[in-house]
């Protein structure tokens, strides 16, 4: 399989990465301008010009939060 490098602390440019760091854990994808992240599903997962896959449980490190609309998979 094809390895992804990090793009920050705990931060993955594939979700398989991030999938691979957390395997219990929910995968998101967070905009890192605006610290906001998405289920998989949401039109923006994996969508965004400055975004990266992180497991759940790390976005509060990043100073990251769910989106107000979107509801825990």
């Amino acid at each position: 399989p094809a390895t992804a490098t990090s793009t920050g602390a705990n931060q993955f440019a594939t979700e398989t990465a991030a999938k691979a760091r957390c395997p219990s854990d929910t995968v998101v994808y967070v905009n890192l301008k605006s610290k906001i992240y998405h289920f998989a599903g949401h039109k923006d997962y994996g969508n965004l010009k400055d975004g990266t896959y992180m497991c759940e449980k790390d976005t509060a490190g990043a100073g990251a939060r769910a989106a107000k609309n979107e509801k825990h998979p």
